[in-house]
């Protein structure tokens, strides 16, 4: 069977977590979840809770402040994302799944199939 990655973004409460899993069920292929942030907890040394929060954290609303300290070093919930993206670039490299959530259709954007 050929490679195939397909990323489902998704809204709290749309199921689309429900209908990832049923599709990976389906295709007879691998699911990536919150396995994920056990992964990018593992490598950054955060906590799973840390890595969830972080998730939804928002920059502040000063352009300026932003500007500056992410010249400086970047932000924890940067550092999170980079470490986030790298994981979900080794899971898809391992074959083909589906994953859901995590910003995975931006970070494998560039991916065939």
């Amino acid at each position: 069977m050929k490679r195939i990655i397909i990323t489902i973004s998704r809204e709290y409460g749309s199921g689309g977590r429900l209908i990832a899993k049923q599709l990976s069920e389906n295709l007879g292929i691998t699911f990536y979840d919150k396995q994920l942030i056990a992964e990018v907890a593992k490598k950054t040394g955060f906590s799973e809770n840390f890595i969830r929060d972080t998730e939804h954290q928002r920059p502040t609303n000063s352009f300026l402040f932003d500007l500056y300290t992410s010249v400086a070093t970047p932000s924890v919930p940067d550092q999170v994302f980079i470490a986030q993206a790298k994981v979900i670039k080794e899971a898809a490299a391992k074959g083909s799944c589906v994953i859901v959530g995590r910003c995975a259709d931006y970070i494998l954007r560039d991916q065939p199939n």
